[in-house]
């Protein structure tokens, strides 16, 4: 059963807001989505912010080594993070095609159901309802590509 806990978005707005009310500066937020939409417009700033050079190489990891660490870290989250332990670079979700993201939490709840059934699509239902206040909470300060 996927425990909300787990995906860690309360601690998260706990220490962003502990790190913002300790140093008066807002932490950086990247939402995910930006960052595969325009990894080269999110990682340049980031880099420069933090104050270490930018290089493209940063876009890809093709060495199967790679592959074999990052799938020992993350054998208890089998499936969750499938796409990206399988990808060699930052790609738009969808192989890069344009599609709409999903508006509603109907569309959502489909999407989910043909991909993982009914029992699957209310699991992740209650774990994103349980989440949602935080998770916008936090996506309010994220850094926006313009």
């Amino acid at each position: 059963m996927l425990d909300p806990t787990e995906l860690g978005y309360r601690e998260l707005r706990i220490l962003f807001d502990y790190l913002r009310d300790k140093n008066g500066v807002v932490p950086l937020v990247i939402d995910a989505d930006d960052l595969l939409a325009g990894p080269e417009a999110i990682l340049r700033p980031l880099c420069a912010d933090l104050e270490i050079p930018y290089s493209s190489s940063m876009l890809e990891w093709p060495a199967p080594e790679d592959h074999a660490f990052a799938l020992s870290l993350f054998e208890k989250f089998a499936g969750y993070h499938e796409d990206a332990l399988n990808s060699k670079g930052f790609r738009p979700e969808g192989n890069g095609k344009k599609h709409a993201k999903p508006q509603s939490k109907e569309e959502l709840n489909d999407i989910w159901k043909s991909k993982y059934g009914s029992e699957g699509m209310r699991i992740i239902r209650s774990a994103v309802d349980a989440c949602r206040d935080d998770y916008e909470y936090l996506e309010s300060f994220r850094m926006r590509l313009i």
